[in-house]
């Protein structure tokens, strides 16, 4: 049996899931029926808009307050 390779990638690792899970969610969508389309629609929104403002609040901040 064979070990799939460890992601090296501290940034690749810690995304991986999230993407996993984006996927997945997007498959979903191409086959729901209409009453489940617009639930999953709004869950993948909801999680596109969480990792959006975790990247909002951790970009790095410039200091232009010297001068």
């Amino acid at each position: 049996m064979t070990r799939l390779p460890r992601i090296r990638n501290p940034l690749l690792r810690r995304e991986l899931p999230w993407l996993v899970a984006e996927v997945v969610l997007l498959l979903i969508l191409f086959n729901a029926n209409a009453p489940e389309l617009w639930f999953w629609l709004v869950v993948l929104l909801v999680i596109l808009a969480y990792r959006y403002e975790r990247w909002w609040s951790s970009r790095p901040q410039n200091d232009d307050s010297r001068g």
